[in-house]
């Protein structure tokens, strides 16, 4: 029957794009807590966030195209720029995030609400000459939003998706940080005009959607309110472990560490207070003490000041507390070394 293969046809196609009630409970999540007035036909959801980053940047990057990648900024951007073809422009970044220019792109990636990795939020004007620039130069940008739901105080400033008002802007969001990492599932919020291409592309790689049934569970659990409650009590634990890891790190010895300002997000930037060769000596000493933090020269794209990623989400505060008495020691082994 011709009626009936159009119809299996047209379902097929919806799956693609996710399970329709996990897509309207995405919507109706961030029209409430990001005012994002999205619609569940604009979203797609991938396995991971990243996936739909990679996807995207092959859809709209041709080959030797340039795209603005923060710097510092998540080097898996900037290398999924690289292997899709494209020419990596790095966008300098201050305390208030990305500095906007007249980059000669047609598509930007940022981290307006927590910037990746420094943690900086950038102010509303800042937001709007982004918009400006994506419309002057026809441009896409697609704005991660990979953890700033875990906010502890204060508001949030408007995402630029809610902000964009010609299509302009791709939002990611990632379930992979609210949830659990091994729920590798991630969305993006899209233009019109971009929904179709990208159904079509993400065909190719996987004709039918991951994880169906946890897509139908998470729906569930979003419908229900559970999502909203988990990510009130979620916050509220991560912001106290912030809160005594942003204590703790200036008391180390020797004034090693100026931890940037933050309220929001799983990981603390903090700026390296004394030489390079002594921070390559402190980090090689607190793995000896089996401590271990991310060096923030992996998220650059050129030389730059010495500094730390500590993540703290999975650390209570009696082990908070044991990491920072290991790390002074280990600043003793550096001390007595010399």
């Amino acid at each position: 029957m011709p009626g009936a293969g159009a119809a299996v046809r047209s379902a097929s196609l919806l799956l693609r794009r996710g399970d329709e009630g996990l897509r309207r409970a995405i919507a109706a999540h961030l029209r409430i807590t990001r005012g994002i007035r999205a619609e569940a036909g604009h979203i797609v959801t991938f396995s991971g966030s990243m996936q739909g980053i990679v996807l995207l940047t092959q859809l709209l990057l041709d080959s030797g195209g340039r795209a603005v990648v923060e710097a510092p900024g998540f080097h898996g951007i900037r290398r999924a720029v690289e292997v899709s073809g494209g020419v990596p422009v790095p966008g300098f970044v201050d305390g208030s995030g990305l500095v906007p220019q007249d980059w000669d792109a047609r598509l930007l990636f940022v981290t307006p609400s927590r910037q990746y990795p420094t943690g900086a939020v950038m102010p509303l004007a800042r937001r709007r000459k982004l918009l400006e620039w994506a419309a002057a130069r026809r441009a896409i940008i697609i704005e991660d939003d990979y953890d700033s739901e875990f906010r502890w105080s204060g508001r949030p400033i408007e995402p630029l998706k809610a902000l964009d008002r010609e299509e302009r802007v791709v939002y990611i969001g990632s379930f992979s940080n609210t949830m659990f990492a091994g729920l590798r599932l991630g969305y993006a919020v899209l233009p019109p005009s971009l929904v179709a291409p990208t159904v079509a592309a993400k065909a190719l790689y996987e004709p039918l959607p991951a994880g169906l049934l946890e897509q139908r569970a998470l729906a569930r659990f979003m419908a229900l309110g559970g999502y909203a409650r988990h990510i009130r009590r979620m916050a509220r634990l991560f912001g106290e472990r912030g809160r005594i890891l942003r204590e703790l790190l200036p008391r180390l010895p020797g004034g090693l560490f100026h931890p940037q300002p933050g309220d929001a997000g799983l990981h603390i930037y903090a700026r390296w207070l004394r030489g390079e060769t002594e921070f390559a000596r402190f980090r090689a000493a607190a793995l000896q003490r089996n401590v271990d933090f991310r060096d923030a020269a992996l998220y650059r794209m050129q030389p730059g000041e010495p500094a730390a990623c500590f993540a703290f989400s999975h650390l209570d505060e009696s082990e908070l507390i044991e990491g920072m008495r290991r790390l002074a020691l280990a600043w003793n082994d550096v001390q007595n070394e010399a």
